[in-house]
């Protein structure tokens, strides 16, 4: 946490994933997925059932719920999959005292072509679970961080959970 809290400013944005950073949906979505595979899982889920019945990860909604106010530079960045999907995400935020925006991005698009760290010039963190979109997003000039308990590649930043956002002026 202090080698990211060394990368940041006042002047930092802040992008955060919702799947697998806020919520459980991403690994809940890989276990219809193994059954049936992706594309058949994501036309089959009750997103608002999926979306609802969601847990917060490492008290990451009850973190974004206090530093929402006094820290006006967070977005929430997430790929949505269909229409409904997005609608329950915003729902489920919404409901659950969470008032962030939230950007949505279509499948197979890159993070960084939907909100381009070059428009911060370079001053935006995104959070995500995914090792891949932050190497895209370090790779587009953002600052990409790992949210993961696990082992992450030696040239990556990692958290473990949104806490360090409570340390931000």
């Amino acid at each position: 946490m202090e080698e990211l809290l060394d990368l940041i400013n006042s002047e930092t944005y802040f992008m955060i994933d919702i799947d697998g950073v806020c919520i459980d949906t991403e690994q809940r979505i890989a276990i219809i997925a193994k059954a049936m595979g992706w594309k058949e899982a994501f036309k089959s889920i009750d997103w608002h059932k999926h979306i609802s019945s969601s847990q917060q990860i490492r008290n990451s909604i009850d973190i974004l719920k206090e530093v929402q106010h006094q820290l006006k530079r967070i977005q929430l960045l997430t790929q949505n999959h269909t229409k409904e999907e997005e609608f329950e995400k915003i729902a489920y935020f919404r409901n659950n005292g969470v008032y962030i925006p939230i950007i949505s991005v279509p499948p197979k698009v890159n993070k960084s072509v939907v909100v381009p760290p070059s428009f911060y010039d370079g001053n935006v963190v995104l959070i995500d679970d995914k090792e891949k979109n932050v190497v895209e997003w370090n790779n587009a000039g953002g600052i990409g961080v790992h949210f993961s308990e696990g082992n992450t590649s030696e040239s990556l930043v990692r958290v473990k959970s949104l806490e360090f956002l409570r340390k931000v002026k």
